[in-house]
């Protein structure tokens, strides 16, 4: 006999004697007690008992009872396809399956559990009627089939469509209506993400790591670890009433945090028409217009009035250009989306990397640039210096526009 097989009986029998054997016995009444523990667990009593009690119990990829211990439902045994889609579900893990049922018959799905030799369990030699297992199920008290049948029958697909009241629900749009859904969890899954997560907090590696943390010593892989992690118990004092599985993880399981992301407010806005009325906001330069508002009405026309109006200026038309460069760090091609389809082309070429040759190569764009540059800074100067005498006249407007011109060529360079 496999010898994993046969330690399962061996303690089997000796907590089974441990139970019925008390001190104040004869030694008359110890020799009958084992000898009814030797009948109890030998393979041609124990194994047709067993086939009988198997159907008391169920195999599935998810219990119900982890919704409710009183749920009852249809057995469910996923049959997923694995594919490379990038999601944490059935048939893209391998895992075991969990059994619920009498607790007095846990036992015969320990000894379905076992490996036999070929490190294969005895349930998977059971499904595949292998030559190994017609010769260990081979008794003389019962036929091979009749404990075959018996035991496989743990796991027999349940085609009924039941669920319950208990069971946790929720109503799913699908072609202007509803499918009310019964939502059942994956036993075997959160197993799978427990002993993972387990494995990588608390393995040998990982305290060696942490050891040298403490001692602030180079470690050559370090360590990894799960932040924010949740710790939620099912089945309460009685994990074993909601499966094998639960019971055996003591009714814990982890929940990774799923809030939403904490969003950062953008910088600057990417614009959807034109960047001069979507993504400058003209009080954020009220301090450098209104200095450049004094200088204009300086009843002063020196050499420094005039350079320190042209400071000002190229102070704004690069604030400007920081904003451009802003926009820049976004992923390329952001413009092509349709949502940005309104944008002027000449401005997409100006904003978005994805156009540098074009920007490179290309002259007609930076001229529609410097004339809208130029208005946005008369019209922003108006807006914010609604108090002043005189406007600015077409000369000064050239001039302006020159100015632009001249930093912006100056700045190419820096903003490719």
């Amino acid at each position: 006999m496999n010898q994993s097989i046969n330690n399962f009986f061996i303690e089997r029998k000796a907590a089974w004697l441990k139970s019925k054997l008390a001190a104040s016995l004869s030694n008359e009444e110890k020799v009958q007690i084992q000898r009814k523990a030797d009948e109890k667990f030998a393979l041609s009593n124990w194994l047709p008992d067993a086939a009988k009690r198997a159907a008391q119990l169920t195999m599935v990829s998810h219990p119900s009872k982890f919704s409710h211990p009183s749920a009852k439902t249809s057995s469910v045994i996923a049959q997923s396809n694995q594919a490379d889609d990038g999601y944490l579900r059935s048939g893209n893990v391998n895992y075991e399956l969990d059994v619920f049922g009498n607790a007095a018959a846990m036992d015969v799905y320990k000894f379905l559990s076992l490996l036999m030799d070929d490190n294969r369990t005895v349930l998977a030699h059971i499904e595949e009627d292998s030559v190994e297992i017609q010769r260990l199920l081979t008794v003389s008290t019962s036929s091979y089939e009749s404990i075959r049948n018996g035991l496989i029958s743990i796991k027999q697909l349940d085609d009924s469509n039941k669920t319950d009241h208990l069971v946790k629900q929720v109503y799913f749009p699908v072609d202007n209506d509803y499918h009310l859904l019964s939502l059942l969890t994956p036993s075997g899954l959160l197993t799978q993400v427990k002993t993972r997560i387990d494995n990588m907090r608390f393995s040998e590696e990982t305290k060696e790591a942490k050891e040298y943390r403490k001692k602030n010593a180079y470690h050559a892989t370090g360590f990894d670890d799960v932040f924010d992690l949740t710790i939620t118990a099912f089945g309460g004092t009685q994990p074993q009433n909601v499966s094998v599985l639960n019971s055996q993880n003591a009714g814990r399981a982890y929940l990774l945090p799923s809030c939403p992301p904490i969003l950062t407010r953008r910088k600057v806005r990417l614009p959807t028409t034109n960047f001069f009325k979507n993504s400058l906001y003209a009080k954020s330069f009220q301090d450098a217009f209104q200095s450049l508002d004094k200088l204009i009405k300086a009843d002063i026309n020196n050499l420094a009035i005039r350079q320190g109006i042209q400071n000002n200026l190229k102070y704004i038309i690069e604030q400007v250009l920081h904003q451009v460069f802003t926009i820049r760090q976004y992923p390329l091609g952001w413009s092509k989306s349709d949502y940005y389809q309104s944008l002027p082309y000449a401005q997409r070429i100006w904003l978005d990397d994805i156009y540098e040759e074009q920007r490179e190569n290309q002259a007609d764009w930076l001229d529609e640039i410097v004339r809208e540059f130029a208005n946005w800074i008369l019209d922003t100067y108006e807006y914010l210096c609604k108090d002043m005498s005189t406007k600015l006249s077409d000369y000064e407007l050239r001039e302006v526009r020159q100015i632009v011109k001249q930093v912006i060529q100056k700045d190419q360079e820096f903003l490719k």
